[in-house]
Order: C-alpha cells, then structure tokens, then sequence
C-alpha cells in the first residue's frame, strides 16, 4: 500500500480536520522559495479558497452594507462582486507570501465529511471477510486521532491470539483456521457498532474505537475475551478453548502519531501475553489497560 500520508485526500483532511478544534489557522507561503510539498499545500489551500470551503462567503460576520447606503437591488447586485473581490484579496496575499488567517465554512465540513467517508469507502476484508485488511490500520487510526479531543478520546486495541500454532501443529491448517476465524469473529461482534477491528498480522487484530471512553472499550473487549472462553475447537477430537492477550489505551490528542500509539498498544498486549501464561503451561486471557494492572479473564 502507498504511504496514506502522500495521498492527496489525506493531506486535505488532515489539513481541514484542524478546523475541528481551533476556529481559525494562520498560513503562510513564502513567494519564490517553494520547496515541493509547501507547493502541494498552498495549491491545496487555494483550490479550497477558490472552492468556497475556506473563507468563503458563509463565514462573512459584517453586513455588504456597512460601509455604503445601498438600495436593496443595487445590494443584490454588489453581493456577489465584493465576494469576489476579497477572495481575490486573499489570494493575492498568499500568492505574495503574506501570512492570511483561515476560518473554514459549511462547505469545508461537508468536504471534510466527504474525504472521510471516501477514504473509509477503499477498504477491503482480509481473506477470511470477517475483519478490515491490516494495510488500513495506520492510516485509519490517523484519521480517527486527527478527530480526538479529551472529552471524545479514542481508544485502541491490540490483541493476538494465545496458541494458534499449536492448532496448527496438533491439528492442521483447517483446524487453524476455525480457530481463528472463531477468534475474530468474538473480537468483530464485541466492539460491532462502536468501533472496527483489523487483522493486523496473522493472529494479531487491532481494533479502532473512536470517541470511546477508556472505560466503554475495556468493558467491551474484556467481553471479547469472556466470549472466547466459551469457544470450544476439537484437535483431533479432543476440545480446547480460545484465548487472546490484549492490550488497551486510550488517544485524546490531535498531534498523537498513529504508529507510535500503536507500538503503545502493541507494548501492553506483550505485558497482557505474559500475564496469561498459567503454571501448568496453558494460557488463559488477559487484558492489560494503561494505566491499570494486567486483568486474567
């Protein structure tokens, strides 16, 4: 897959999403000394300009007829004219490598809505069809994290399966594959309407739960991990139980990286995976929360 962070509606959205917390962004590109991605951004910036998304006549708070007397037919007819006319002003002052400030308009939201919903609209199921494919993980964790905020944080996931090569070993590949389709499916029906779930590798599901309390999420997956207690897959006639290591944090920045909350998580699932191993060498579940000690199920 191609670095998201190079795809254009990416770049967009990212840019856009800081409206979402902040009503004005200050811009500024200096004339003659683009490098290539400042060109990328400020032909961006423009088109969203010229698009009325940024700065466009619905985010105007003065009246057209403050500094005239007008009657109102010859209103109607100027309305439009000075429109133009300070959207030209405000090109030419970035075009000049003036600093301009950029408040975005109904337009922009519904763009930025838009890009959201196209983006999500690409992904394709890992082969089994039950989960995401893994390639969208990194990327849609960025977007869901470019919406966070501490009141609406994200929270994000990261489970593998305990043993899934010994049901291969003591089984076979189809054997395997039960079990892991049983293991995703428990993880998919647990978070269903709050979140989606990944096959990151193999065995390793990360699941991506915007605007959900820490507290909600581990109330779900810690149903995840009861409900694979109670999946049962016969080995060669003899019946063994699903178990999975997790790990779970919560995101509540915009200017949180995805790849580094993920190692984050992948971190607590590693502490959460050593927890579950027993005495007698099998393993249960175990949940591992930031924060919070390391919870067997």
């Amino acid at each position: 897959m191609a670095n998201y962070k190079n795809d254009a509606r990416f770049r967009e959205m990212q840019f856009l999403a800081q409206f979402e917390q902040m009503r004005w962004v200050k811009v500024r590109y200096p004339a003659g000394s683009d490098t290539f991605e400042s060109a990328k951004d400020r032909q961006m910036v423009l088109w969203l300009i010229r698009h009325g998304m940024l700065n466009g006549p619905d985010v105007r708070t003065h009246s057209y007829s403050d500094s005239v007397t007008w009657q109102m037919a010859e209103l109607a007819d100027s309305m439009e004219h000075q429109d133009r006319i300070e959207t030209v002003s405000l090109i030419e002052a970035l075009l000049k490598g003036q600093e301009v400030s950029l408040e975005i308009g109904h337009p922009g939201r519904v763009r930025l809505a838009e890009l959201q919903d196209q983006l999500k609209a690409t992904r394709i199921r890992e082969p089994f069809n039950i989960l995401f494919d893994g390639r969208y993980v990194e990327r849609d964790l960025a977007v869901a994290i470019l919406n966070s905020r501490p009141e609406a944080p994200v929270s994000l996931a990261y489970l593998d399966m305990n043993g899934l090569k010994a049901f291969n070993e003591d089984g076979d590949h189809a054997t395997g594959d039960i079990a892991i389709k049983a293991f995703f499916n428990a993880v998919d029906k647990a978070v269903a309407g709050l979140g989606d779930a990944y096959r990151k590798g193999g065995d390793e599901v990360v699941v991506i739960m915007p605007e959900t309390p820490l507290e909600t999420a581990r109330q779900r997956l810690r149903g995840a991990l009861k409900a694979l207690d109670t999946e049962v897959v016969s080995v060669n006639g003899e019946p063994r139980k699903l178990s999975s290591a997790c790990g779970l944090l919560s995101v509540n920045s915009p200017q949180a990286q995805a790849e580094a909350e993920l190692q984050r998580a992948d971190h607590l699932q590693k502490q959460a995976k050593k927890a579950s191993k027993l005495d007698d060498g099998s393993r249960c579940s175990a949940l591992s929360v930031q924060g919070g000690n390391v919870e067997r199920l």
